[in-house]
Order: C-alpha cells, then sequence, then structure tokens
C-alpha cells in the first residue's frame, strides 16, 4: 500500500508538471520556453518530498555537454528502472561505464541481444561502452529542472 501510495504521489508531481508546462510556458520576463520557470532549489526540494526509496526512483544532477540542448548541466532528473527488454531506440538511459561512472545518453542501435549502443545527443561519436543487463540502471522518467528554462532566448 505505501508503495502505491508513492507511486500515485509521482504520477501527481508527473502530471502536475505537464500541466505547468502547457499552461505556463512564459518566464516572468514573458519570453516563450518549453518548461515551467521554477528555480533549482524548489526543483530539488520537490525531489526530495518524493520517496524513492522502495520504487527503484532516484532523483539525480547531470553534469557535463553531452545532452545539450535536451540536457543542459546541472538538470535535476528522476531515473526509474527499467527491464532490459523493454527498452527502445531513442530512449534516454542510464549506465555504469567500465569505469564505474554513471552515464546518461540517447539509445541509438541495437547491438545484437543483449547490447545497445548509446550517445550523447551533443556527442560526434557513440559511446564505446555498450548498454547491457548488468550495466543498465533505468531511464529518463521526468526532468524536474533544467536551467535552459531560466534563459531567455536570444
Amino acid at each position: 500500500m505505501l508503495l502505491s501510495m508513492r507511486y500515485a504521489l509521482l504520477g501527481t508531481l508527473f502530471f502536475a508538471a505537464l500541466f505547468l508546462l502547457s499552461a505556463c510556458n512564459t518566464t516572468s520576463s514573458g519570453s516563450t520556453t518549453t518548461f515551467a520557470p521554477i528555480k533549482y532549489d524548489e526543483a530539488f526540494k520537490l525531489g526530495q518530498m518524493v520517496k524513492f526509496n522502495d520504487s527503484g526512483l532516484y532523483m539525480a544532477r547531470t553534469s557535463g555537454t553531452s545532452m545539450e540542448p535536451v540536457l543542459t548541466k546541472n538538470t535535476i532528473i528522476v531515473v526509474r528502472p527499467i527491464d532490459f527488454e523493454d527498452l527502445e531506440v531513442g530512449m534516454i538511459v542510464g549506465y555504469l561505464n567500465k569505469d564505474g561512472y554513471q552515464v546518461l545518453h540517447q539509445l541509438i542501435r541495437k547491438a545484437g541481444k543483449d547490447a545497445w549502443v548509446a550517445k550523447g545527443i551533443n556527442n560526434v561519436t557513440e559511446d564505446k561502452d555498450r548498454v547491457t543487463p548488468k550495466n543498465l540502471v533505468g531511464v529518463l522518467y521526468t526532468v524536474l529542472y533544467n536551467e535552459a528554462s531560466q534563459k531567455a532566448p536570444r
């Protein structure tokens, strides 16, 4: 029952975010954006309010520029577990590379029965490491904050 309450809360947060995205597509300065205008600290607190422990979901902050312009540095995301068999081309997934770092990149094609090729949207070359059932962490579930939403278009 506790788990279903957590999923209900996550669902509510997700649909609230969708509502904000559809109803609030401008920043306070009037410039158009594709994200709800929310401050980093507010998004972080929102993420902390959700109890992820039993569900396998977790909140993380991105670093680097490999997924720009979709995910900028310091984007607050939620990643959820996914069965390897449910992966599809185009999904943004998290996996552990051979050096033990978590990577969040887009799947571009299958590489056999038990492997996928991933690549950062902003990268020229695909990842050397393959996404496998053993190193798969999860799939991008939602974005709570993206600094691109705070910048006015030029």
